[in-house]
């Protein structure tokens, strides 16, 4: 796990970050970001989540204590995976207008 750890939490970083930047593009642009920004959140909230707890497990006691700043950012990351609804809720909405487009493109 310590030596996978690395690149997989790179990847949840830079494709997070893909995410981000997608969604603020539709926006700029004048487009309706409500796909991007589901799938933005269903990732991005999770991401965080396994960025943070694998921090936490490599710091061990002191990732918990209140002698780093990780205990307080653990409890920050917290709530995204719950702002705007639970990530279960963004993965349904991603899939319910996967199948309206299915739906249009086969009509």
């Amino acid at each position: 796990m310590g030596r996978t750890s690395a690149p997989h939490r790179l990847i949840d970083l830079e494709t997070s970050r893909a995410l981000i930047l997608r969604c603020a593009w539709t926006i700029d642009t004048g487009g309706h970001a409500g796909r991007d920004s589901s799938i933005a959140k269903a990732h991005v909230g999770d991401a965080v989540g396994r960025i943070v707890d694998r921090s936490v497990q490599i710091c061990g006691s002191l990732g918990v204590s209140h002698d780093l700043p990780l205990a307080r950012i653990t409890a920050e990351v917290r709530p995204f995976r719950i702002y705007d609804g639970p990530t279960e809720t963004h993965q349904w909405a991603i899939a319910r207008r996967a199948l309206r487009e299915r739906a249009r493109v086969r009509s």
